[in-house]
């Protein structure tokens, strides 16, 4: 329970303090929220998917 309560407080903080960025920082936050995000989400997904796929091309020869 305690880290359910943790998790919580730590994403009200965030929270708070995103959208006080996107306030002071209207076309920074317009940028890191519709370029930025989408490039991290997609950085992610290439790497895991490499994480995944080389070793298995190595164990099948395919490298």
């Amino acid at each position: 329970m305690r880290i359910t309560k943790s998790i919580k407080r730590f994403e009200q903080v965030f929270d708070k303090k995103a959208e006080r960025f996107l306030w002071c920082h209207p076309v920074l936050g317009f940028l890191a929220i519709f370029i930025g995000v989408p490039m991290f989400v997609l950085a992610g997904v290439c790497i895991c998917t490499v994480v995944v796929a080389f070793p298995l091309a190595w164990i099948f020869g395919w490298l």
